[in-house]
């Protein structure tokens, strides 16, 4: 292990528009040998921008030999402030993410292959792709030239589109009218039957076979919560994502479980495996969804899989983001016993897939792992010139 050591001699950002107020935030640290170790830090639900946190935390650490991520964990004590703290945890989470690309890199071996080297988990099979289901809300949100469509019609012929390129799960957030508290009391919210008409319309136009996620991006409370669950239970949906937030309000979430006959999910900003094992040790959420960019990186969502009597239909990584993100979600998922699809973010932008080299391959509503070591790609620089732009702070 001596000549396995990693010091970082500089740290770069980069960050493209997509579209809209959507726009991608990468990391690299680059060794004293020149290796590059990449992660995604997307932060567009923050205020405060997470490079400067993670320029100040690198800084400490320029010039050390790090063995390890326990070795580099000892230079980051503020992770104890992330289970509270967003922004720490972002930052966090893609400083670890960054350095296990690094280490899997010097180690010569992919990141799925360098995960399950070190869990020594003889049970879990390494997986060429990985099926992911199509979130098709983001290409419904507003592009450069102002608002979307996001008539019941428009939600239906995206849903149509995708199935048809072979993704056998869709997703979508119907419910923009929405914010509890309601003035109705007893009945589903007048404001959420839009959000119903694009429901039905959906499975008005997919397969019977073709499954249907909601996320409710937690706009309603408790008791609207019970409605809404038995209007999505009679449309035949098969996931029921926060229709509030299960750490904010974990008793509320627990009791809405308790009543749902569709599957319960969230937990996408929460970070740290004993925070996931617990929500799903006191049934508060039937399914996780952590998110390598908030989650804490790859080896907390090795943790939980592995404190898990049997992970494989709890565990489902969130992934709304940018290409950086869904590869190592993937190869984290395929180092995991998580048999349910990765979320893929569809249809943004139609040159996505060129951010990448080699370029993002999705076929059939899978994800192909490419031949590499790391996450297995870099970021193409003439994207990054063309849309984007690179810093240092």
């Amino acid at each position: 292990m001596e000549s396995n050591w990693i010091t970082i001699k500089s740290l770069n950002f980069y960050s493209v528009h997509v579209r809209g107020k959507t726009e991608w935030k990468f990391m690299e640290y680059i060794t004293d040998d020149n290796i590059s170790g990449i992660s995604e830090i997307t932060d567009t639900q923050l205020d405060s921008p997470v490079s400067t946190i993670i320029s100040s935390l690198s800084n400490r650490m320029r010039g050390e030999r790090i063995c390890s991520e326990d070795d580099l964990m000892l230079h980051l004590p503020e992770s104890n402030q992330a289970k509270e703290n967003l922004a720490i945890a972002t930052a966090i989470s893609g400083i670890r993410s960054a350095f296990l690309d690094l280490m899997s890199k010097r180690l010569e071996l992919d990141l799925s292959s360098f995960l399950l080297h070190q869990t020594q988990n003889e049970g879990i099979q390494k997986k060429d792709f990985i099926n992911l289901y199509a979130n098709i809300n983001r290409s419904l949100l507003p592009n450069d030239k102002g608002p979307v469509d996001r008539s019941p019609e428009s939600f239906s012929q995206k849903a149509k589109e995708f199935e048809k390129k072979g993704f056998t799960t869709i997703k979508c957030a119907p419910f923009d009218e929405c914010k509890s508290p309601f003035i109705e009391k007893n009945k589903i919210p007048v404001e959420a039957l839009m959000g119903l008409e694009r429901i039905s319309e959906i499975k008005n136009s997919i397969s019977a076979n073709t499954k249907l996620f909601i996320d409710c991006h937690s706009r309603f409370d408790q008791e609207s919560s019970y409605y809404l669950h038995d209007e999505l239970l009679e449309r035949k949906v098969d996931w029921f994502e926060e229709p509030v937030d299960p750490e904010k309000n974990e008793k509320e979430m627990l009791k809405i479980t308790n009543y749902s006959k569709i599957d319960t999910a969230g937990a996408e900003m929460t970070y740290g495996a004993d925070s996931f094992k617990r929500l799903l040790s006191n049934n508060v959420i039937d399914i996780v969804m952590p998110d390598v960019k908030f989650c804490g990186g790859a080896t907390e969502i090795i943790k939980l899989d592995q404190s898990l009597e049997d992970g494989s239909k709890n565990i489902s990584m969130h992934c709304p983001s940018g290409p950086i993100s869904l590869l190592t979600s993937a190869q984290i998922t395929s180092s995991i016993s998580s048999k349910l699809p990765l979320e893929h973010a569809v249809d943004e932008v139609q040159w996505r897939h060129e951010t990448l080299l080699p370029y993002e391959k999705i076929e059939k509503g899978s994800i192909h792992l490419p031949k590499g070591y790391g996450i297995g790609a870099t970021l193409n620089p003439e994207i990054i010139q063309k849309y984007g732009k690179t810093w240092q702070e």
